[in-house]
């Protein structure tokens, strides 16, 4: 078994060197174009140099086409949803951004295909099975990229990368090359997934019992029913009217049950509101802290600033478990956001994450 393995690892490297080599040479003009494009819309550095980690955990720095914005605080350019330009949705949207790792192909940091390289400030986050995925090198493309890429979550583009490092051979190499070809030239999820930066990974999901889902419309008559009972209203945070820029989840106790739906609004900003709806029927505080924290840690991943959750100053449970995970009250009365006025009778707490600029 370990002689048939060392054959195919010898076969992958192959493959791999073979196939970053003769790349960089037909896709040449191609990697010229964009680097002149780059340095022309974006300016200089063209190049995105970064540390990740790569096999068994060694650290090795990535190369990719700049995308993004030079971070700019006095002109408000902090967030990555703020840095990102047109032109570099483009750039992902078309996978050209990837074209310097052939680089990292060639010199055996990384594979054509197999897990995304990540931040070396994962590693200690990861659990033993996530760990796993350092069992190969990482690759350009692999099964997360061609099953949902950035619109999967952190769980489960793990388990695919282990089910990776337990399946890998040639013939899969191969098919999955194939699938990211048709998924860039048809642009099948690739313009969305473009615009959509994975949050940071914080490490394993909490052990509170909760399982969460991304918010979609068929849970918006629930959250409709829920807030119109006064139980519900009494704890809910900054509304029902979001639009854009605010997401929401759901989550499920052990029974597969909804208990409670949160959100988060302003994302993009250093300032959120964050949003709470119990279910009526399940009113636990335990349950309402686990949907808080996870909340916290959204935020955190989404690079926030200040966290603001807006509750009646009668639901003293609630407000001292808001307290215990570190909110404070803000006796200004109004929400960090502009333009948000808190109701009469309405306490604000606000979550500080890091210093303000």
């Amino acid at each position: 078994m370990r002689l048939r393995q060392r054959l195919n690892d010898a076969l992958k490297r192959t493959v791999d060197a073979v196939g970053a080599g003769v790349g960089l040479i037909v896709l040449s003009p191609v990697i010229g174009a964009v680097w002149l494009s780059v340095r022309i819309k974006l300016g200089s550095p063209v190049f995105f140099n970064q540390p990740r980690l790569g096999r068994d955990g060694r650290v090795f720095t990535l190369y990719k086409f700049r995308t993004m914005l030079e971070p700019d605080p006095d002109h408000g350019v902090i967030t990555d949803h703020q840095r990102m330009t047109p032109f570099g949705r483009r750039l992902r949207a078309a996978s050209l951004d990837e074209l310097p790792t052939l680089l990292n192909v060639l010199k055996g940091d990384m594979s054509l295909v197999g897990p995304r390289p990540l931040l070396p400030e994962y590693l200690p986050r990861y659990t033993a099975h996530q760990a796993r995925r350092h069992e190969v090198r990482p690759g350009i493309t692999g099964l997360a990229q061609v099953n949902g890429r950035n619109q999967l979550g952190w769980e489960e583009r793990f388990d695919l990368d282990v089910e990776y490092v337990d399946r890998h051979n040639l013939f899969l190499d191969v098919a999955l090359m194939a699938r990211t070809v048709l998924r860039v030239l048809s642009r099948t999820g690739v313009e969305g997934e473009a615009t959509v930066a994975m949050a940071e990974f914080l490490g394993s999901t909490p052990d509170d019992g909760l399982t969460e889902q991304v918010w979609s419309e068929h849970w918006r008559d629930l959250r409709d029913r829920w807030q119109q009972e006064a139980l519900a209203a009494d704890i809910h945070g900054a509304g029902s009217g979001f639009t854009d820029g605010t997401r929401y989840w759901v989550y499920l106790n052990e029974e597969h049950l909804p208990v409670g739906i949160g959100g988060l609004a302003g994302l993009g900003n250093l300032h959120l509101d964050a949003s709470v709806v119990m279910n009526p029927d399940h009113q636990d505080d335990e349950v309402f802290q686990a949907v808080l924290n996870r909340l916290m840690n959204r935020g955190r991943a989404l690079e926030a600033r200040r966290i603001a959750l807006r509750m009646p100053g009668d639901n003293r449970a609630h407000c001292d478990l808001a307290r215990n995970l570190g909110f404070v009250y803000t006796a200004d009365q109004s929400s960090p956001r502009a333009g948000t006025q808190v109701s009469p009778g309405v306490y604000s707490y606000a979550f500080i994450e890091g210093t303000e600029n």
